[in-house]
């Protein structure tokens, strides 16, 4: 009879052990997706702090220039590996692709793992920016910016 009363509760200790470790894999895997999900939402909100600070920072770039000329001249000199317009066709109208890789650094072209676009447009005094950021494997925009800029006119002795 004692042989009996210890197989019963082996094997009732065993079914609790079971469903103990049941119990903590379901739950383990519940909190690895919780895991996961929190660093593609850092990763998420690290590219997005970045484009916003790029495009705002190649604003402020592009509002220094005199013209569309100097805008190109001055995002040229900075970012030497974007890709510029032929200026002889359309001087008034701009195409600009900056590259950046993936930790929003500039980079060239083969490496880049997010694009800044800009479309600069001249009319007048006035010089319009329409860009975005977007991965460059994806067609949907990070973040995107619109700006215009009066262009004052300067006397001949002032100089920026």
């Amino acid at each position: 009879m004692v042989r009996r009363n210890r197989a019963r509760s082996s094997s009732l200790f065993l079914m609790e052990l079971i469903v103990a470790i049941l119990f903590f894999s379901v739950f383990s895997a519940v909190c690895v997706q919780f895991f996961v999900k929190s660093h593609l939402l850092s990763n998420d909100a690290n590219a997005l702090t970045h484009a916003v600070n790029e495009c705002a920072s190649t604003a402020e770039m592009i509002h220094t220039a005199d013209d569309l000329t100097a805008a190109i001249q001055i995002l040229k000199s900075l970012y030497p590996d974007g890709s510029y317009p032929d200026m002889q066709t359309d001087p008034s109208e701009a195409d600009i692709v900056i590259y950046y890789d993936d930790t929003f650094q500039p980079c060239i072209k083969e490496k880049a793992a997010y694009l800044l676009s800009l479309h600069i447009k001249s009319e007048g005094q006035m010089i319009q920016t329409d860009m975005h950021v977007a991965s460059a494997n994806s067609e949907s925009y990070l973040y995107e910016l619109s700006t215009k800029h009066h262009i004052a006119r300067r006397t001949d002795d002032e100089e920026r």
